[in-house]
């Protein structure tokens, strides 16, 4: 009976050691950067910016409240938006350059348009 348990629990465990290997294969390889994605991202970000005034407003409206829209809404889009910008300045500046390490964006998400959604995470 052990060699029956013994040769279920070792085609078990073959089985769940490829079905990681399955599921790890389904995942999208990372996204490679190059200088030119920097340098569109920068403009982008300094150009589109303003965007995260009224996405901050809208958030806090529906999460809080009308006033706290208008209030701490407006208070987090303008912080948002002067930390959007810099970075699309630090990107427009610097894109010859790998830094962070291969191009990588310095504020996620990389865009204002972008996932994970309108409320940042």
């Amino acid at each position: 009976m052990r060699t029956i348990s013994g040769r279920a629990l070792i085609i078990a465990g073959l089985l769940l050691g490829l079905a990681h290997v399955a599921a790890a294969a389904d995942a999208p390889p990372p996204r490679v950067y190059t200088a030119g994605d920097k340098l569109a991202r920068g403009l982008a970000n300094i150009f589109t910016g303003f965007i995260e005034v009224p996405r901050n407003i809208h958030n806090t409206t529906e999460e809080q409240s009308l006033l706290a829209g208008w209030t701490i809404g407006v208070g987090q889009g303008l912080g948002y938006m002067g930390l959007r910008m810099l970075t699309g300045f630090y990107d427009l500046f610097t894109f010859p350059f790998p830094l962070p390490k291969d191009y990588a964006p310095v504020v996620e998400p990389e865009f204002v348009w972008q996932e994970p959604g309108p409320r940042y995470k």
